[in-house]
């Protein structure tokens, strides 16, 4: 065998072995997607907590007080709200806002296209909630996928600064000054969008946590975390804790109570925090533009289901990740 023939041989061997490692990972690509996200949304814990306690304790802190606490609270809680959606009757809880809107004098004709535009955007959310709800459903799993993502998370955090010199070494030499720059430009994004959505879910907390206390919903403090938890999921966020307290309300004929709740859950829970609050801290962080934000973690969610929450995100901050460093070169030329 020539040396030819023996180099070809190697670069054969060596794809099928990247495609075949790719093909095995594939399938559990949201496991790394939601590890890399929670890594780095405790990185700040991390980071303060390691002078003191060293690189493994300080993970393992970070994974017990935040990731496995979110995690599970999130997937209990979550399934138990997406089920209870898809059996919601939406002529009941229309003919209830109807009673509601008369009560406040509107006309018939708004309340007739205000019904039409309720049942489209229930037909709308529907297919991408039966989506989440199958994807959760398969049990055995979802666990092993939950254990490799507290571990991967452990890793990441203890030892993901090690990834960007492994990439480098692989890479040729001529190439490295150019994946070095990227590298910096993806690791920024990443961790500006998943620290600017933590910290946006922070905001959402309080925001709900006063809001709810003046409304004088029982428990105030409690929905406010549960609604700042939720928040880290976009198209779940707040609404998951409003629109079940003002069904509640609005069964017990507190119409008021339940058109305070509605009105302050849909202006400051839904709609400041995916349009104006997380667009404005993800860009003040990241330098990405707010569509491209709206479309990390709206159209993410929608269009990949659950593993959407993280994959979008990653798939935005590479592209911003390209760009930056194609205009870092051309500036430098």
């Amino acid at each position: 065998m020539s040396i030819e023939e023996f180099k070809l041989l190697k670069r054969i061997i060596a794809i099928a072995v990247f495609l075949s490692c790719f093909y095995m990972v594939w399938p559990f690509i949201d496991v790394l997607a939601f590890s890399c996200a929670f890594a780095y949304m405790t990185k700040p814990i991390y980071d303060r907590l390691l002078p003191y306690l060293g690189k493994s304790l300080s993970a393992l802190v970070c994974l017990l007080l935040f990731t496995i606490p979110t995690v599970i609270l999130m997937l209990v809680v979550l399934k138990e709200i997406l089920l209870y959606v898809q059996t919601i009757d939406t002529n009941a809880i229309t003919n209830n806002i109807l009673i509601l809107l008369n009560y406040f004098g509107i006309n018939r004709t708004s309340v007739g296209e205000f019904n039409q535009l309720l049942v489209q955007a229930w037909e709308f959310i529907k297919p991408s909630i039966k989506s989440m709800i199958n994807q959760i459903s398969l049990l055995p799993h979802i666990v092993i996928k939950i254990v490799m993502i507290f571990f991967t998370t452990y890793y990441f955090l203890k030892d993901g600064y090690k990834l960007k010199d492994a990439i480098l070494y692989h890479v040729p030499e001529e190439y490295q000054y150019k994946t070095k720059i990227f590298l910096e430009y993806l690791n920024e994004s990443y961790k500006n969008l998943f620290i600017g959505n933590a910290f946006t879910s922070l905001i959402i907390g309080i925001i709900a946590g006063i809001g709810y206390y003046l409304i004088g919903v029982p428990n105030a403090l409690f929905l406010a975390i549960l609604t700042g938890l939720f928040a880290l999921l976009p198209i779940v966020g707040g609404w998951t804790v409003y629109i079940p307290l003002t069904i509640y309300y609005i069964i017990s004929e507190d119409y008021i109570k339940a058109l305070e709740i509605f009105i302050f859950g849909a202006v400051f829970l839904s709609t400041l925090p995916d349009f104006v609050i997380r667009p404005f801290v993800v860009k003040k962080e990241a330098d990405l533009h707010p569509v491209l934000i709206l479309i990390a973690f709206l159209i993410g969610p929608l269009t990949l289901g659950i593993k959407g929450f993280a994959l979008g995100p990653m798939i935005v901050g590479a592209l911003n990740a390209i760009f930056a460093t194609k205009i870092k070169r051309k500036v430098e030329i």
